[in-house]
């Protein structure tokens, strides 16, 4: 019978791990078939403290390291993990009581695979348009029907399973992207070289707590511009296979040569948009808070690609 490691990377988040573990204390297996590790990357907000305090009916362990960014916190938790499964989770996705479960038992069942679960939004957490932009990619992303392989290398990295031996093939996440993101996506493709096939499963879900302001936003959407370039010359793929929509159309040629021409108008323009978007989530009007949260993305994903490419052509 098969084991799990979930390996948990966390940052400041004393309150929202301690809600994640609490759940995990609910799972429908018994405590014996998982192990829960916690990386602590550099946290300041003492939960450390807590999670000493805490007395989980599971084996709980944690490393404390300085703070050196999400990739090499998992890499950190999967290096200990004793049992054969890795299942990760993000610190701001609660699991459902079945998660556990339904991981092992796809990976009894299939074998050398990536489990992709779901992570739809946690109630309440889909009132700004940046979560239903969120919302929406993950959706048209993901089949709906459970046990379906997913074509391709999208990875949401907050609830998958692949076995430990699988993690050490492909040598976990790379660190090198802890100021780009897009580790997930990288990931994703390096397993995908390795014809390692992608089962979505919605029967192991977890809810994600996502809470973004909108600078925060506006600096997300342009790291992952630059990003899309550097998996581009890693993997050597082209850009319009990795992000098309920011890559064809006059639409984002136009962008593209206003970014070059004048980034910091351009950048102005995108926080009047932003400011637009602020006014849109105060009203709750959705369809317009999703078409500002889409025209914000594109201007500061363009924006990151652009930025990168010229780099990179220099």
């Amino acid at each position: 019978m098969l084991k799990a490691s979930v390996c948990i990377p966390t940052y400041n988040r004393r309150d929202r791990i301690l809600g994640v573990l609490r759940a995990l204390d609910k799972q429908t297996v018994d405590r014996d078939q998982f192990e829960v590790v916690v990386t602590i990357d550099g946290s300041t907000d003492g939960t450390e403290t807590a999670l000493a305090n805490f007395r989980p009916g599971y084996a709980l362990r944690w490393i404390a390291q300085a703070n050196a960014g999400t990739s090499a916190a998992r890499n950190a938790a999967a290096r200990v993990a004793r049992h054969e499964v890795i299942i990760c989770l993000d610190d701001d996705h609660l699991p459902g009581p079945g998660l556990v479960a339904t991981h092992l038992a796809a990976q009894e069942r299939y074998g050398d695979v990536l489990v992709q679960g779901s992570c739809p939004l946690a109630p309440g957490y889909d009132r700004r348009g940046a979560a239903l932009v969120y919302e929406r990619a993950r959706t048209k992303s993901m089949p709906i029907v459970r046990d379906q392989e997913a074509p391709g290398w999208t990875l949401w990295s907050g609830n998958f399973s692949v076995r430990r031996e699988t993690w050490k093939r492909v040598g976990g996440f790379d660190e090198s992207f802890r100021a780009w993101g897009s580790e997930d996506t990288d990931f994703g493709l390096r397993l995908a070289a390795l014809s390692i096939p992608f089962i979505v499963n919605t029967g192991a879900v977890t809810h994600h707590q996502l809470s973004v302001d909108y600078g925060a936003f506006r600096r997300q959407c342009f790291s992952a511009g630059r990003s899309v370039v550097r998996l581009s010359r890693k993997h050597g793929l082209p850009l319009a296979e990795l992000s098309p929509s920011e890559t064809s159309g006059w639409i984002n040629h136009v962008l593209n040569q206003s970014w070059r021409v004048s980034p910091r108008a351009t950048d102005a323009a995108g926080r009047f948009i932003s400011g637009s978007l602020w006014l849109a989530d105060r009203a709750s009007i959705r369809p317009l808070q999703l078409a500002l949260a889409r025209m914000v993305r594109r201007i500061y994903k363009v924006g990151g690609i652009t930025q990168e490419a010229a780099a990179a052509g220099r």
